[in-house]
């Protein structure tokens, strides 16, 4: 009888079996909460992923040309006294003069420049399309897997690499270690773009292709990195880690879809229902890397006994980094603190985009040769096509005036946000005790804490 009624009939509700309490509640809400968290922390990482990619397109030729006036009145000072070697007040004319910081830019420019027009401009991107699609699923597995290794690798050895050649910059411009770091910076930003280069080809074979085995095939990448990651323990320091590698991959997965179609549409094959299709497998692409980025951090939050305001914490490291607390004795470009926290592949990324704009504009101007008037960005070389050079400067440079525009507006709108984040002064000694190292050091939660003293 006791049976039947509190086990079948359920008569006697003052029996309670004690599994559910109300800490498997709040772990459940917490664990339903990820996904916001996650996603509004994305928001404003790419945004400022958005804004760091901009600066070497919007604030360094600026910086460049700045530089070289200076070097310019250096000179001509120099010739004017008949010195070789100047004091810092006399080499000023009229207050300009060339400072072991230009130095720096002007190297970022040429470096950006070699890499483009040297090595990436005499690869045939179509060759190498054609090169991909024909290779079997297996080798394109390996293909695959090999790039995702060594863009990781690659991304936190480039960072040691631009800082050590900053420090040479304006430590020790006329030591030979400078020669060293120009060298091993070169080297690094070579292999960097070119592995980023076969990745926009691979992914450029995937959305394009007709039966969408190798998209399946990036697609099951994605969960299987869940595998791989959620079934380990985890502190706090170690998610943001995980974290910004997924903002930085998220980030490059949609700058890499923009030029697939920027690249599609100026070859002039696209027709609406192609660009819908296009739309589609972008969407599903971008549906797969959501969910599995869910999944993943739900997971590890879980196992690892980790809050959800974790994610808040992390942006108040990125809003420090992009205001600049924790970093006032440092006279690098503001862009610096974040690219590093974040791992991002500024430059590399920069040099490939050039090359893909390069050759968009190359099918432009050959349709229009062609007399394909209704080319849908026909009008961009209409000057360049005609023989008018000097206009299309002109229009390149109304094009530059824009581009500083905007990136100006959008970092204001950044930092405006990265202040509101960073709000009173507890949450500023928060940050200020986040930076206290290179890496982003979270107070970890009372769980795991205690584990580790177990351990």
């Amino acid at each position: 009888s006791q049976y039947v009624i509190n086990d079948l009939l359920n008569i006697d509700s003052r029996n309670h079996d004690g599994s559910a309490t109300e800490d498997i509640d709040a772990n459940m809400e917490e664990f339903l909460r990820i996904p916001s968290k996650f996603e509004h922390l994305m928001v404003f990482s790419l945004a400022v992923c958005v804004d760091s990619f901009l600066y070497p397109w919007a604030m360094l030729p600026l910086k460049f040309i700045w530089g070289l006036v200076c070097l310019a009145c250096t000179i001509y000072k120099m010739i004017q006294k008949k010195k070789w070697r100047l004091n810092p007040d006399e080499a000023d004319v009229h207050g300009i003069g060339f400072h072991r910081r230009h130095l720096y830019a002007i190297l970022q420019s040429l470096l950006i420049w070699l890499v483009y027009s040297q090595i990436l401009c005499p690869i045939s991107i179509g060759k190498l399309y054609h090169w991909i699609r024909g290779q079997a699923m297996l080798k394109l597995y390996v293909l695959i897997a090999i790039v995702e290794v060594f863009d990781r690798l690659l991304c936190s050895f480039g960072q040691d690499a631009w800082d050590s050649l900053y420090w040479n910059t304006t430590r020790r411009p006329r030591h030979p270690r400078l020669f060293v770091s120009i060298i091993v910076v070169g080297v690094y930003v070579t292999i960097h773009s070119l592995f980023l280069f076969v990745h926009v080809a691979t992914l450029s074979v995937a959305v394009n292709s007709a039966d969408h085995a190798l998209l399946t095939l990036l697609i099951s990448g994605n969960f299987a990195e869940i595998k791989s990651t959620v079934f380990k323990k985890y502190n706090k320091q170690n998610l943001f880690k995980i974290t910004t590698s997924d903002i930085c991959e998220r980030f490059k997965l949609a700058l890499f879809l923009l030029l697939i179609l920027f690249l599609n549409r100026f070859q002039g094959e696209m027709t609406s229902s192609m660009v819908n299709d296009y739309c589609l497998m972008c969407g599903i692409v971008f549906a797969a890397e959501l969910i599995s980025d869910w999944i993943k951090h739900s997971f590890i939050t879980k196992f690892n006994f980790i809050k959800s305001t974790a994610y808040f914490d992390y942006a108040l490291v990125l809003s420090g980094d992009v205001t600049g607390i924790g970093h006032e004795g440092l006279s690098l470009d503001y862009t610096h603190a974040a690219v590093k926290r974040l791992g991002l592949a500024q430059i590399p990324l920069v040099c490939v985009t050039a090359r893909y704009l390069h050759e968009a504009v190359r099918f432009a101007i050959a349709f229009k040769g062609n007399g394909d008037v209704d080319h849908p960005f026909s009008a961009l070389v209409d000057l360049m096509a005609d023989g008018s050079k000097w206009k299309f400067y002109i229009g390149l440079l109304k094009c530059m005036g824009a581009l500083v525009v905007f990136k100006v507006f959008l970092g204001i709108c950044i930092r405006a946000v990265a202040r509101r984040n960073l709000g009173g002064d507890s949450r500023v000694a928060l940050k200020d005790k986040a930076l206290s190292s290179k890496a982003p050091k979270v107070k970890d939660n009372k769980e795991t804490t205690d584990t580790k003293k177990k351990q």
